[in-house]
């Protein structure tokens, strides 16, 4: 049977404000939409109904799942997308879902076997989402051998049940987002360098569950500081004024976020060329 979850009350929205992009000296790809789309990025990933609770393994779950096991899940998740070399933004859109289902509908059980099977269908779905080609790379039956689970059957009922908890609402921005959209004007250097390491760096922020309280934005704005750092360890060319226009963020508002990311990329930040 398929895992079955009890919804509790809604949490009331958050208050939504819009950050505009500012001008930035490099020469604009899109000039007659770009503010627009900076802007509706901003708005959309302060949206309450595409955003996790910040305390949601406590709150709904009420220890149900544990930080570690959540650590665990996005793991295998990521082996998964890797194994079936999936598109880029697959993974953050997956533990994205997953995040805001288990924020809105908890488990019935302490069962890894229901949790892994959220993932997997999360994945399914953020394939699909991310390449429509994905639905003739992917099919039930083989994620349901993938993952140990009794048939596809089960992965269906899950993807049926998982894009219900999250109101059909699936393209909310992820790190991964605005990492791309914030280095939409990198130089060639910049991403053959710079571009690798913070895309690294977003991707081990999906294994710390305190990065889930962090809007997308500041986590992929911290992890560009961080990459700057970690390749020219300076802290005035780590942040600049045009970083600043172009992201919305200075050095103070990157603060917090940046000590919680140097604490879990420790190794990647003190060798970023392995």
């Amino acid at each position: 049977m398929p895992p079955k979850f009890s919804k509790p009350a809604a949490p009331a929205p958050a208050p939504v404000s819009c950050v505009a992009a500012a001008s930035t000296k490099r020469q604009r790809l899109c000039p007659d939409y770009e503010d627009d789309i900076h802007c509706n990025l901003r708005l959309r990933e302060k949206n309450a109904e595409e955003r996790p609770l910040p305390d949601y393994l406590k709150k709904v779950q009420q220890d149900r799942v544990s930080e570690s096991e959540r650590a665990s899940l996005v793991g295998w998740m990521d082996k998964f997308v890797r194994d079936h070399h999936l598109a880029d933004g697959t993974l953050h859109h997956a533990v994205a879902y997953v995040d805001r289902v288990l924020s809105v509908r908890s488990l019935t059980a302490d069962s890894g076997y229901e949790l892994r099977l959220l993932g997997a269908a999360a994945i399914f779905v953020a394939a699909k989402y991310e390449d429509q080609r994905a639905v003739w790379k992917l099919k039930a039956d083989k994620i349901a051998s993938y993952g140990e689970f009794a048939t596809g059957k089960e992965v269906l009922d899950m993807e049926r049940e998982m894009v219900e908890a999250l109101g059909y609402q699936l393209g909310g921005p992820t790190a991964h987002t605005f990492l791309g959209h914030f280095m939409r004007y990198a130089e060639e250097e910049d991403k053959t360098k710079i571009l690798p390491l913070a895309t690294r760096l977003v991707d081990q922020s999906l294994l710390d569950y305190t990065c889930v309280r962090i809007l997308p934005s500041v986590v992929a704005a911290s992890a560009i500081f961080l990459a700057r750092w970690a390749l020219n360890p300076v802290v005035d060319l780590a942040w600049n004024m045009e970083l600043e226009k172009l992201t919305g963020y200075n050095c103070s508002d990157l603060t917090a976020c940046v000590l919680v990311m140097c604490v879990f990329s420790r190794s990647i930040i003190c060798n970023p060329c392995s």
